[in-house]
């Protein structure tokens, strides 16, 4: 695992051995996961969106979750609702008729009491969300986030040492040539985007694996963890810098925080339905109400939600990448030729409605979109012509045998 120091700003850069670690991933697993970014000396009008926007709504300070506290209070408040549901449902069976009738009486005379509790409730929760929306300085959206970048650090390096031990048998030594490869690319990315102060900032660290799952991933406070097998499924170099700046931006956009705000809040909501469920129902109708709910939540929410952060991730690395002068129309043949493998079976079958990805030819389609401006900011960043051969043509003008053909000298099939 390597550290990429902070003085990338003056083109060196350091690379030492650090024990981190690491929290949740937003990975990508045979998938990967508005204006543009530009360099310093590119006019001031073009990169007015950098400077940091801040919401205006709130009059004292944000009041930040340590991380740690915020990871033990989701399965807390989730199974202490549940708890706490069956346990007035058991004390309601016990009382007599009698009792039940004067309770419910007694409640029937306060029901404005309890409903303005819940409404209070509600509130403060709205209140604590309108406070904690802040504006990304890259892409200009709106966002809820409720730790702070010295939390990040602090939730990283535990979680960094947690994803090492994980996969202490599995990792690559530093003198491995993927090593040098990977640094290569990395170091190329952040020196041409250290114009960005969150570039600069993070202390970017490596590490690579050697697992038979083609997957890269980026864990909180810029650790980057790569399978020394993705390497057979990359055609180039070029297509190597779409993946890391991919994850990179995730960093950049700081996804994982994002995230777990997010699911946060949804535990703070949803505690009062699972209450109520499991105090109104017997315990299996509660387990299959409150399972099905999940689903549902998941399904219409949750899962659309990261896909979003995925199509970001995928916009801004493919900034990321064109500034560092990679050659970015391999980023449509990388997603290309993952769809065709799919296609061909050769890779799992993809369930776009259940999956936290969007599909490869999503992928491909929107990155094809993209391309004529992306190109367009690679040019204004002083970058050298692109070949005129478009491998964005040779890779569709092939057949469906050639491809096949193709692929096993590829040694991926």
């Amino acid at each position: 695992m390597l550290n990429i120091s902070k003085n990338i700003c003056q083109k060196n850069i350091r690379w030492s051995t650090t024990h981190f670690i690491i929290f949740s991933a937003r990975g990508y697993h045979h998938s990967w996961p508005k204006k543009f970014l530009v360099q310093n000396n590119i006019n001031c009008r073009k990169i007015q969106y950098l400077k940091l926007q801040k919401c205006n709504f709130r009059t004292t300070q944000n009041l930040y979750v340590p991380p740690l506290i915020a990871m033990v209070l989701r399965p807390v408040l989730r199974f202490g609702a549940l708890l706490i549901g069956r346990g007035i449902k058991k004390w309601w069976t016990r009382k007599s008729e009698k009792e039940k009738e004067e309770y419910k009486h007694w409640f029937r005379e306060r029901r404005n009491m309890f409903l303005g509790c819940f409404g209070l409730y509600g509130l403060m929760l709205a209140v604590y969300y309108m406070t904690h929306l802040e504006t990304d300085p890259l892409t200009q959206r709106s966002r809820f986030i409720i730790f702070n970048r010295e939390q990040e650090k602090k939730l990283g390096k535990l979680i960094l040492e947690a994803h090492l031990e994980a996969h202490k048998n599995d990792l690559v030594p530093h003198n491995h040539p993927a090593y040098k490869r990977l640094m290569k690319v990395i170091e190329r990315i952040i020196t041409a985007n250290k114009d960005l102060k969150s570039m600069r900032d993070i202390q970017w660290t490596l590490t690579v694996i050697n697992t038979p799952l083609t997957n890269s991933y980026i864990l909180p406070g810029g650790n980057i963890f790569v399978s020394l097998d993705i390497l057979k499924i990359t055609e180039n170099d070029d297509q190597l810098g779409i993946i890391l700046a991919h994850e990179m931006a995730h960093s950049l956009l700081l996804h994982s925080l994002e995230s777990l705000s997010d699911q946060l809040l949804w535990d703070f909501l949803i505690a009062i339905p699972i209450l109520i469920v499991w105090a109104l129902f017997p315990d299996m109708a509660a387990a299959i109400i409150h399972m099905i709910g999940e689903r549902i939540l998941n399904i219409i929410y949750n899962l659309p939600f990261s896909r979003v952060l995925e199509n970001e991730a995928d916009e801004v690395g493919l900034k990321l990448a064109a500034k560092a002068c990679i050659d970015i129309r391999e980023a449509v043949v990388f997603w290309a030729t993952m769809r065709t493998l799919t296609e061909m079976h050769t890779l799992p079958p993809e369930l776009p409605w259940i999956s936290t990805h969007p599909t490869h030819g999503d992928r491909e389609k929107k990155l094809n979109e993209l391309m004529t401006k992306t190109l367009e900011l690679r040019k204004d960043s002083g970058c050298s012509t692109l070949p005129v051969i478009d491998p964005r043509d040779k890779f569709y003008k092939r057949s469906e045998k050639e491809q096949e053909i193709y692929f096993k000298q590829r040694g991926i099939m």
